[in-house]
């Protein structure tokens, strides 16, 4: 157990996207039937007419639209890059557009023709339809007709979108309170786990629209306005701050070339994004902004919807105050799992960057979370042992400056029982709580970390618990889950750089380098060895050596513009430097001291940048020491390695 995993770690936002439509079209009827025709736009749901994009032929199989089917049977679909996956009951399915090879439960298997991408919708062999979900498939290839019937399972959703049945189409999220009118034919193919963004189409005419609902945390309208313009390339602007409801609209080119409009509108705790993007060629940006067609629409879009109005498709997830969080784990591109759900706030989300595919941060911002962490028990006999050994390494690791040990209990968590450490911590000038539970399910640790404002921590730690106590637990091969989970460790914690713990000379033969280590602390880095990160695993003290060939363009860059890590310290930490030089190992160096602390990004640090040029390329050695693991051993560790330092002539 690494004292890393639990607490420092950097914690990507993913997103749930699934379809989600109840049904009042097929109300008495105990089943769905989809028809379809190969080389036709026209499809019927339940009998109603419905577009699709054309069934066609390809490799004597027959390839139809995946999100119109999905939609319709009340799957969910979630899509990074290229890789699709669906989940529909207990199936979850991953499929790659360009591949015939798909994963099922984490099974492997073939399809008979490869997924497509047409117009944005998915195509995908018939196979694949039959194959993952309980439907009964009959076909006449030969007249190309196709019916899909799925028997009610209680899955079934409204298909008013589908079909274009509601006379004057709206949707709304009651949660959140908005409503918009659209075009007939629509259907929604994206809405995240609480329902914050939503994603809509329109195929017959080229549209996708997406509102997407942003806590303000304290930004101004203008603020938020000024940063748009510049770092978009916007080409026309508008803000109108005296509006019943302030807003400013924009409109740009997405990086498709397809014409982007977009109208934020700012009202109580929350900026509203409404975003209109035509991938019809022939329209452009302005043409959005000025035809009466889309300003119709764009006017349509109301912030005094509160639900239970007909004509109106409510889309919220929210239930009672609460949206339901499905925890999926990749651990490669074979093993996908579904541990843990849980039913949180509304108001909360997911937190934090984070590379762990077994950690996740939930919460209301990065002052106010819970982490929930999977791991196995490791060398550790027991539970007992298991949580000693982590308060032992707290003790001996942690800086006693911002660390205060408060409590060691027994309780419950979650149904079982738990093992509840308390303890506080300093960041800049504030002070946290953080209350860990650990206990097991299965053959998995669960390490849950609740960080509070000291100051508010009597109020909100009992809302964190109930939560944590309403957490479900799915049966997984957990045979396999942990064999998987061994081998995602071993590839990508780091390898050690010596089997021994004595002092180990590491050299960097491509870039003319050498540094002398500890040998229990581990290298990870660029397969070209131009960039190399030393990491400590119990304090997560760095070194980063970073190496680039000089020219004639880049003897003018600065520093910054050289090495990227430095804008990312400066452009996403907020860390300024001060600046100076010395003349150290031979070479005219320039220092950066930077006093990161990030209450955004949970992370506070000391950092240390040595930049200079010797021989045919430029260096920039960089040291990271945590605040909470800066120890005067871990100090003295971190500036002894920068003493061997070398440039190998």
């Amino acid at each position: 157990m690494k004292i890393g995993k639990t607490l420092l770690s950097l914690l990507v936002v993913i997103s749930i996207l699934a379809a989600f439509l109840t049904n009042t079209y097929a109300a008495g009827n105990d089943k769905l039937v989809l028809e379809l025709k190969v080389g036709s736009t026209s499809a019927k749901v339940n009998g109603t007419e419905s577009k699709v994009e054309k069934p066609y032929m390809a490799n004597n199989s027959a390839m139809v639209p995946l999100e119109w089917i999905t939609t319709a049977v009340g799957a969910e679909v979630n899509k990074k890059n290229k890789v699709i996956e669906v989940i529909y009951g207990e199936m979850n399915a991953e499929i790659t557009v360009g591949s015939t090879e798909y994963i099922s439960n984490t099974e492997k298997k073939k399809l008979p023709a490869a997924p497509v991408v047409k117009d944005k919708a998915t195509m995908v062999p018939l196979e694949f339809i039959s194959a993952s979900f309980p439907v009964t498939v009959t076909s006449d290839l030969k007249k190309g007709s196709i019916k899909i019937v799925l028997e009610d399972d209680g899955a079934l959703n409204d298909l008013s979108f589908l079909t274009g049945g509601i006379t004057s189409p709206k949707v709304g999220n009651s949660f959140y309170g908005w409503s918009l009118s659209i075009p007939s034919g629509s259907r929604i193919v994206s809405n995240s786990f609480k329902s914050d963004k939503v994603g809509i189409t329109n195929e017959s005419r080229s549209l996708y629209f997406e509102i997407a609902v942003e806590n303000k945390n304290g930004r101004k309208l203008a603020e938020l306005y000024n940063d748009i313009l510049y770092n978009s390339s916007v080409r026309n602007s508008k803000m109108d701050p005296a509006a019943a409801v302030p807003y400013f609209q924009y409109t740009r080119l997405s990086e498709y070339d397809e014409s982007l409009r977009v109208k934020v509108f700012d009202k109580g705790d929350y900026f509203y994004y409404v975003t209109i993007n035509c991938y019809d060629n022939s329209v452009t940006p302005e043409k959005l902004l000025t035809d009466k067609y889309y300003e119709n629409i764009m006017n349509s879009f109301s912030l005094n919807y509160k639900g239970a109005v007909k004509g109106v498709e409510d889309i919220s997830r929210v239930v009672q105050g609460k949206a339901s969080f499905y925890n999926y784990v990749t651990l490669n591109l074979d093993a996908k799992y579904l541990p843990w759900s849980i039913n949180v706030p509304a108001k909360w989300d997911k937190v934090l960057s984070n590379d762990d595919p077994m950690t996740t941060c939930l919460g209301l911002d990065s002052r106010h979370y819970m982490r929930i962490t999977m791991n196995t028990l490791g060398d550790s006999g027991s539970l007992e042992e298991y949580v000693d050994n982590i308060k032992e390494k707290y003790n001996k690791y942690f800086n006693a400056r911002v660390y205060k040990f408060i409590s060691d209990e027994n309780a419950t968590a979650a149904g079982a029982e738990a093992r509840n450490l308390k303890f506080s911590i300093k960041q800049g000038d504030k002070v946290y709580i953080m209350d860990e539970l650990y206990f097991t399910k299965g053959s998995f640790v669960y390490e849950i970390t609740v960080k509070l404002p000291e100051g508010e921590y009597d109020k909100l730690i009992g809302q964190f618990k109930e939560t944590i106590d309403q957490m479900d637990f799915y049966s997984v091969d957990e045979g396999k889950f942990e064999s998987d989970f061994e081998k995602y460790t071993n590839k990508n914690v780091g390898i050690r750089v010596s089997q021994q713990d004595e002092l180990f000379e590491y050299i960097n033969k491509t870039f003319s380098w050498s540094v002398k280590l500890p040998g229990y602390w581990t290298k990870s880095g660029a397969g070209d060895d131009s960039s190399v990160t030393f990491t400590e695993p119990d304090t997560n003290a760095s070194v980063m050596v970073y190496a680039t060939e000089n020219s004639s363009l880049s003897r003018s860059l600065t520093d910054e513009e050289k090495f990227g890590i430095m804008k990312v310290l400066k452009k996403v930490y907020g860390a300024t430097p001060v600046q100076s030089s010395v003349n150290e190992k031979g070479y005219q160096m320039r220092v950066y001291t930077y006093k990161v602390e990030s209450a955004d990004m949970d992370f506070f640090a000391a950092v240390t940048s040595y930049c200079f040029e010797a021989g045919d390329y430029s260096y920039c050695y960089i040291s990271v020491v945590p605040d909470l693991t800066a120890t005067d051993r871990t100090v003295n560790e971190v500036k002894d390695i920068w003493k061997t330092f070398m440039i190998k002539k």
